[in-house]
Order: structure tokens, then C-alpha cells, then sequence
């Protein structure tokens, strides 16, 4: 197991073949945020009127699908090889700064938003998804870092959570990029799916907050999703519900945690001298949540304009890295192993929705 110098030393191993990829991801993502947000980059400056993916059903619907979904579908349908190294490089390490970054997002004061109720019906409801994928996916047979790699996307904040686990479990690629590609997809479906089952059910805002941050995959389905749902005729909740989405993503180095430990015991004959060591750029994903909560209760108005430009970077970086999985990914193998995981991870997310629902409707 490498040392957190050779980590860190590896984020500056860029070669003159790794050029050319990181260019085209960096350009594929420009292109994901010009069609689905109309900028360049997130919060950038606006390049094609707002009002056109409000009016226009073809970029209304690509607003949904948001650039991080976008670009790894794009890049995944160009398997050019000129550009796998620099994918690859992307997929790892800009992947890994863009976590790191996303720690700015999971702050107390955006915690402490939450009801009690709500609080722990999210972490029970994710314990049980994480479990139920590695229960029922023994019971099928499935690939154990599969099983890691669903129950942890589901649970906690999709594929980057997905991502943050197979870096710990020493996941097998195709496993990974699998399950990369069925959450995207889920996590399309559960955009326009999840508003209305909150709608359909007649839940209160409080309960529609807490439905859609507990259930959805990604960070960027949650507001096109509580958007769609004030759309149908509910209040807004789009502020809470992302809330709500901020406890499961706290929890994604516990998770990690947990996962890297179990995977040591798996496989300690092989590795019996070695200690589980969690990955430095989620150890620097807490330091950046504690360091972002200190700097907004000690200078609320400049620590949240700091906060914002970070979650911006985060969001750009992590659309290059998921560039950059899509370039790295082998279109085949990823349908053909795609094809036997996505009814499994389809059957978690389900139990994951319907307790969701259960517990919402009956405490909150």
C-alpha cells in the first residue's frame, strides 16, 4: 500500500500522453455545461438565454439530465484511444480534487437545517440500502465490490461515492464502470420519478424535503428534481431537500472507512501485514468541511461567497473527471456487465424509495 507522499506525489505524474485527454475532457464538459446550463463552466457567465431551457423541451430536458450525466455519456460513445491516458489521469486524480472540494458543500449550519426526524430517517434509510446491497447481492452472487460500489452509490451521493469507494476497495474496472453507468441512469429516471411520487402521495413540503434529498443519487438531481416538483404544484423545497442530500454525502468517508476495513479483512491473507488507510482526499474532504463551518460562523457573508466559488470548482472539476471515466470506460464490457447489475441496483434503489416513503409519511 502506498504512502500519503507517494499519493500525493501521483496527482503530478502528467506526461506528455496524458495532454491531449485532459484537453478533450476539460472541452467535453464545456460542452456539457453549454448545452445543459448554457455556460462554460458551473456558475459561469451565461452564453444561451436561461429562458431557452425553460421554453424549449429538448434543453429542458437536457437541464435535467445536467452536465456531469452529460458529459459521461458523450465521452463514453468516444472510445478514442489518443485520449484514454489523459482520461484515465482525469477519472482518478481530477476526480479525487473535485471531492475534496465538495467537502465545502457539507458544513454545519447547512446540517443543522434539518429536522431530527428527518436527520435520522436519512442515515437509517442508508444504512439499510448499503446493507440490503450487500445482503441481497450475496444472495445473488453478485461481485462483493459490486455490491460495495451499488450500496454506496445508492446510499450516499452516487457516482462519487461510487468512485470514492473502488479507490478503497481495489474494485475491479468493469465492476466500476458498470455501476458508474447505472446510477447515472437511475439517477436520470429518479429526477422526474421522484417529484412525482412525493406529488401523487400528497406530501407536505417537510416531507417532500426530506423525500427527495434521502432518495436521489446525485447532488445535481436533487434541484432539477424539487424544481419538477414545485413545477406539478407543490411548494418550494429545493433549498431543504438539498439539505437533506448533504447528510448522506457527510457520510460518505464513513462509509469509505467501513468499506476499506472490510475489504482488509477479505482479503487479509494477502495483505496480512497491512492496516486499512483511508485515502488522503477524503481525510482532506473533513478537513475542508471543518475548515468551511469555522470560516462561515466566524465571517458568515465572506465564507459563503468563498463556499460558493469552491462548490462551483467542484462541480466543473468532477464534470471534466466524469469526462474523463467515459473515455476510460470500454463501451462493450460496460453493457455487458451494465446488463446482469442493473436489475439488482435497480432493487435497491427501490427498497430505498419505498422506505424512504414509508418513514416520511409516517414521522415527518
Amino acid at each position: 500500500m502506498t504512502s500519503y507522499k507517494e499519493d500525493f506525489l501521483a496527482y503530478f505524474s502528467i506526461g506528455k500522453s496524458h495532454i491531449a485527454g485532459i484537453l478533450f475532457c476539460c472541452a467535453a464538459a464545456a460542452a456539457a455545461f453549454l448545452l445543459t446550463r448554457g455556460t462554460l463552466f458551473d456558475g459561469g457567465f451565461q452564453i444561451l438565454p436561461a429562458e431557452l431551457f425553460e421554453t424549449n423541451p429538448v434543453f429542458s430536458f437536457l437541464s435535467k439530465v445536467g452536465p456531469i450525466v452529460f458529459a459521461l455519456i458523450l465521452c463514453l460513445f468516444i472510445n478514442v484511444k489518443y485520449f484514454k491516458a489523459g482520461g484515465s489521469y482525469a477519472g482518478k486524480f481530477i476526480l479525487r480534487l473535485a471531492i475534496i472540494l465538495m467537502g465545502a458543500r457539507v458544513t454545519v449550519d447547512v446540517l443543522l437545517t434539518a429536522s431530527v426526524q428527518g436527520f435520522v430517517i436519512i442515515l437509517a434509510v442508508l444504512a439499510v440500502t448499503i446493507f440490503v446491497a450487500m445482503k441481497l447481492g450475496k444472495r445473488l452472487k453478485k461481485p462483493w465490490d459490486a455490491c460495495a460500489l451499488t450500496g454506496s452509490g445508492t446510499g450516499i451521493c452516487g457516482v462519487s461515492a461510487a468512485l470514492s469507494v473502488a479507490s478503497v476497495i481495489n474494485a475491479g474496472q468493469k465492476y466500476v464502470h458498470a455501476v458508474v453507468g447505472i446510477i447515472s441512469i437511475l439517477g436520470l429516471a429518479g429526477v422526474f420519478i421522484i417529484p412525482l411520487l412525493a406529488f401523487g402521495f400528497d406530501m407536505t413540503a417537510s416531507q417532500a424535503e426530506v423525500f427527495i434529498g434521502g432518495t436521489l443519487h446525485e447532488i445535481g438531481n436533487v434541484i432539477p428534481a424539487a424544481e419538477l416538483y414545485t413545477a406539478l404544484g407543490g411548494e418550494e423545497v429545493a433549498a431543504l431537500a438539498l439539505a437533506y442530500k448533504m447528510i448522506r454525502v457527510a457520510m460518505l468517508v464513513v462509509v469509505a472507512a467501513i468499506f476499506s476495513h472490510l475489504w482488509m479483512k477479505r482479503n487479509s491473507g494477502e495483505t496480512a501485514s497491512e492496516k486499512p488507510k483511508l485515502q488522503g482526499f477524503l481525510i482532506l474532504f473533513v478537513v475542508l468541511a471543518v475548515l468551511m463551518s469555522l470560516f462561515i460562523f466566524i465571517a458568515p457573508e465572506a465564507g459563503r461567497a468563498v463556499q460558493g466559488v469552491l462548490v462551483n470548482v467542484s462541480v466543473t472539476l468532477l464534470t471534466v473527471a466524469m469526462a474523463g471515466v467515459g473515455l476510460s470506460m470500454n463501451l462493450k464490457e460496460t453493457f455487458t456487465v451494465g446488463k446482469t447489475l442493473l436489475p439488482f441496483a435497480s432493487v435497491v434503489w427501490a427498497v430505498q424509495v419505498v422506505l424512504m416513503l414509508i418513514l416520511t409519511k409516517l414521522f415527518v
